[in-house]
């Protein structure tokens, strides 16, 4: 099946595409946690240091606005039944996720202990592949240096990406 079908089952024109790495490290270890507790997260550390819609005001003015519109996008814009591709850097699927929790949480002590992100938000995995074994993109999704990203209908990213086999 393609990952366009599957887009057009769950009745969604856009998906959300994100990386799980720190700076592009630890990224098989994060997997690995992010597939066995159904999650994936995001953080900026010692600057979002609590719940996104508390501090939103507070510490959007020490943010780079990519971050803000990144925060807004995890916390607040997706919904459920929302689908999220995995990546492992601009040339690999690691898994595809349905987000099935309206609301993001917050836990200081992931990030504290070097364990996860500190927000998360609760998956479920339709597809996850092991780190090893991850699906190799048609293309590089060049320039996808963000840790998320929404991709909308008639453009480059939804192009290569849709057309995955699945």
């Amino acid at each position: 099946m393609k990952f366009e079908t599957l887009l057009s089952q769950k009745g969604r024109n856009y998906f959300y595409i994100m990386h799980l790495s720190y700076n592009g490290r630890e990224r098989e270890r994060l997997w690995n946690y992010a597939k066995e507790k159904n999650l994936i997260g995001l953080d900026y550390p010692d600057v979002v240091t609590d719940d996104w819609i508390k501090v939103r005001e507070s510490v959007k003015g020490a943010l780079p606005k990519i971050w803000v519109k990144q925060f807004d996008m995890f916390c607040e814009e997706m919904k459920v039944g929302d689908i999220v591709l995995a990546l492992n850097g601009w040339d690999s699927l690691l898994g595809i996720a349905e987000i099935i929790q309206q609301n993001h949480e917050y836990d200081q002590n992931l990030s504290d202990k070097g364990i996860f992100f500190d927000h998360t938000r609760h998956v479920r995995w339709l597809r996850k592949h092991e780190y090893l074994s991850r699906q190799k993109l048609p293309q590089p999704i060049k320039g996808f240096n963000n840790t998320l990203f929404k991709v909308k209908p008639h453009t480059r990213r939804w192009l290569i990406l849709t057309s995955l086999n699945i």
